[in-house]
């Protein structure tokens, strides 16, 4: 609609030529409903035509590099690099990416830098699970996550107390030996807020109500949303974290403060590959997609 021409590539066989010092990315075809046809027992491979790109018009938008140690492919990462280097614009970028993977670190950055956060511990094997209560002052119940991001929600649990928490740690551990586990504090609220931050501005909010039985306000798991007015404050606090993961598109998640006028919110996480399909649905009038598109037609948003 905006007079963009859009191109789909998928990272599983993606290969990056180059020819008369043109650079050109292969791919796998892609079927009528978007997903890419992958190859099949019979050995049978279709590659669409290459297609031909340069850093001057060709804005690469990268989904699903995954998480390190679960889902992403190292070539997949390194292939997005590769192309940085060759001057392409890469939304996000590999260093934006690399430290939303981390929530461990991002609580560190944001502390740092006077932010609120829920209280959050590392964790780095069950036995160690009584050591990291008790020092830190934790109360139960308390939130069980991996460090390295995690996808719709999954894998985010609460936990009630030793006897729940100690055999789990240990029932993971054993699945996934080093995993980087994190307990958190956990804050009681019926709603979060995701913001929708493009190139330094607040493009979009939206209130997640807590699913009923549930602890997740997570939109694709099936909890309600609705569109939300910020406050100064929570506009600022985003709008730094933002800045603070290098990121040009990204999806804040925010606790409400008990006087949001007033109190900074507690910051939960940030995702750099944020999901537009819920608050597409709540910002009535406009396309959230459309208006990131118009964002990056202007090249001086390319810097």
């Amino acid at each position: 609609k905006l007079g963009v021409e859009i191109f789909n590539v998928e990272h599983t066989g993606f290969f990056i030529s180059q020819k008369n010092e043109k650079i050109f990315l292969n791919s796998f075809e892609f079927d009528k409903d978007g997903r890419a046809i992958k190859p099949t027992e019979d050995g049978k491979t279709n590659y669409q035509k290459p297609i031909e790109v340069n850093p001057e018009n060709t804005l690469l938008l990268t989904r699903g590099l995954g998480t390190y140690g679960y889902t992403a492919n190292r070539r997949w990462v390194d292939n997005i690099k590769i192309l940085e280097e060759k001057g392409f614009k890469t939304i996000p970028t590999i260093e934006n990416w690399n430290l939303c993977s981390s929530k461990y670190y991002c609580d560190q950055l944001f502390r740092s830098n006077n932010l609120r956060t829920p209280k959050t511990v590392p964790l780095s094997y069950s036995d160690d699970s009584e050591r990291a209560v008790r020092e830190n002052s934790l109360k139960f119940p308390l939130i069980l996550k991996s460090s390295s991001g995690s996808q719709t929600g999954v894998g985010v649990i609460i936990t009630e107390s030793f006897r729940s928490l100690h055999p789990t740690v240990q029932m993971i551990n054993f699945l996934q030996p080093n995993i980087d586990l994190l307990l958190q504090e956990y804050i009681k609220i019926t709603y979060d807020i995701r913001v929708l931050v493009v190139n330094g501005q607040v493009m979009a909010a939206m209130k997640r109500n807590v699913m009923d039985g549930d602890i997740r306000s997570n939109a694709s798991l099936g909890a309600t949303t609705e569109s939300m007015e910020l406050t100064d404050i929570e506009i600022e606090t985003s709008i730094k974290v933002s800045k603070l993961v290098k990121g040009d598109i990204v999806g804040v998640d925010l606790l409400p403060a008990k006087d949001r006028e007033k109190d900074q919110p507690f910051v939960l996480e940030v995702n750099a590959t944020p999901g537009f399909g819920g608050i597409e649905k709540i910002t009535k009038g406009k396309s959230i997609t459309q208006e990131i598109i118009k964002t990056y037609m202007n090249r001086e948003n390319w810097r």
